[in-house]
């Protein structure tokens, strides 16, 4: 986690930037089609061009010693409502999924918490292999302004093209939250 990757303004900038008529918005994508699928993620992705992002990356090719931006997607940001979430996946295409993009392997995964949500409401990002013991989380709550990177393909096993201790989840934003939850995702 690195607190205070974006500032309260560019924060609030990117949602408004989110939600101006000109960026494309869909229902978020998972990798099946069939309702199940579906069900597994209820939050709205907003698909923002490269010009109208600047800060994000350029403060992204820093942390990660980049001097180009030639292997991002496309940078996102992303809304939760209350009572939306993303189940249990990883960022890493596996193997089966492998021929179904033409974009490559995602090696790094960058989130900006862009609201607040308080411990009780919900839309924690949770890692389950990564907590104290076998039973405990490790939790995330969404911090206005803290970034959180984790590497989803750095396995270090040749048969194995993901780390699947990355594995997590977007806890359901809780239906009495202050506010919604919005991320900025690369």
């Amino acid at each position: 986690a690195i607190d205070d990757f974006f500032t309260p303004e560019e924060c609030d900038r990117y949602i408004e930037l989110s939600t101006s008529e000109s960026v494309m918005k869909s229902r978020s994508p998972t990798v099946g089609k069939d309702s199940a699928s579906k069900a597994q993620r209820t939050s709205t992705t907003f698909y923002h061009k490269y010009k109208h992002v600047p800060e994000f990356l350029s403060k992204a090719c820093r942390l990660l010693g980049m001097t180009h931006i030639a292997n991002f997607e496309e940078p996102q940001t992303v809304r939760y409502r209350r009572n939306e979430k993303f189940t249990w996946h990883l960022d890493a295409i596996g193997p089966m999924e492998q021929g179904q993009t033409t974009s490559g392997q995602r090696t790094a995964t960058l989130l900006v918490y862009l609201t607040n949500l308080q411990d009780g409401e919900g839309g924690a990002t949770m890692f389950r292999d990564l907590g104290r013991s076998k039973n405990e989380f490790l939790r995330v709550q969404p911090t206005k302004g803290t970034a959180l990177l984790f590497f989803p393909a750095a396995g270090g096993i040749d048969t194995a093209p993901f780390d699947i201790r990355t594995l997590h989840c977007g806890e359901v934003v809780a239906s009495d939250a202050v506010s919604d939850k919005w991320i900025a995702q690369l």
